[in-house]
C-alpha cells in the first residue's frame, strides 16, 4: 500500500488539530472505501491516542437517512459509551433529498455534535479534484466521464479498486488545494453550508479532514 504524504509546504500550510479518536458516518461505498484507505495506515500504527472508526450506511444517496442512521447507532447505550470521546462526522452528498438544506441544519444542532463532509453534488466531485480543477457545476454523467479519462478503465461507484487507483494514481494535494480555491471563492461572496448550499455546486469540504489525517500519516 503505496504511503501518501504531504509534502513539506503544505504540511507548513496546514494548521494542525488534534484529531484523536474519530468515527465516521458514510452514505455509501465509494466513501468509505476512501476514507477505509487512510484508516488502515493510521491504526496500524496502534497509536493509542488515534483512532478511525468508519460505519457505512447504504442510504441509496440519501443524506438523511444517513443522519438518521447515526443518530439511532449512537443512541444504542453500548455505541454512545464506546463513541463517547470520539469526534463525530457525517460523510454524505447534496443531490437527494430535495430539503438537503434541512437536512444540514438538522445535523449541525444535532446534539451529537456531528462534523459535517459534505460533496456537492457528490462525492466524486471531490475525486474528480484529484486530477483537474472543477470550477463549475457538472452533470453526474459529465464526472464520470472525466474521471475514466484520468483512470485505466472506466470509473464505477462503489469500486474499492478504482476508488484506490484514484488515491494511488491521483495528486491529492491537487484535490486539497482545489477544495480550498473553491471554499475561499464561496467564503469572499458570503456563502456556507448552513445558509446558501443550494448555489455552492461544485462543492466539498472533504479536504478539512483529509489534510488532518495526512499529517498523522506524516
Amino acid at each position: 500500500m503505496p504511503r501518501i504524504r504531504l509534502s513539506q509546504q503544505r504540511k507548513t500550510e496546514v494548521k494542525k488539530q488534534n484529531i484523536g479518536k474519530i468515527v465516521l458516518f458514510c452514505e455509501g461505498a465509494t466513501e468509505r472505501y476512501y476514507f477505509e484507505y487512510f484508516a488502515t495506515i493510521i491504526n496500524q500504527d496502534q497509536n493509542k491516542y488515534n483512532n478511525v472508526v468508519i460505519a457505512t450506511k447504504l442510504a441509496n444517496g440519501n443524506a438523511q437517512q444517513v443522519l438518521n442512521y447515526s443518530v439511532d447507532f449512537l443512541s444504542e447505550e453500548e455505541n454512545n459509551r464506546l463513541f463517547a470521546n470520539y469526534g463525530k462526522y457525517l460523510v454524505f452528498d447534496c443531490d437527494a433529498p430535495d430539503n438537503i438544506a434541512s437536512v444540514i441544519t438538522s445535523a449541525r444542532d444535532n446534539p451529537n455534535n456531528f462534523n459535517l463532509l459534505v460533496s456537492n453534488h457528490f462525492f466524486e466531485t471531490w475525486l474528480l479534484m484529484h486530477f483537474e480543477e472543477v470550477e463549475c457545476k457538472l452533470t453526474k454523467r459529465q464526472i464520470y466521464r472525466r474521471l475514466s479519462g484520468h483512470l485505466s478503465s472506466n470509473y464505477r461507484k462503489g469500486s474499492k479498486g478504482r476508488t484506490r487507483e484514484i488515491i494511488s494514481n491521483g495528486d491529492i494535494e491537487k484535490a486539497i488545494s482545489n477544495a480550498h480555491k473553491l471554499e475561499s471563492q464561496y467564503n469572499t461572496q458570503g456563502k456556507t453550508i448552513y445558509d446558501s448550499i443550494e448555489d455552492m455546486n461544485p462543492y466539498t469540504n472533504m479536504h478539512t479532514l483529509i489534510e488532518q489525517l495526512l499529517l498523522l500519516i506524516s
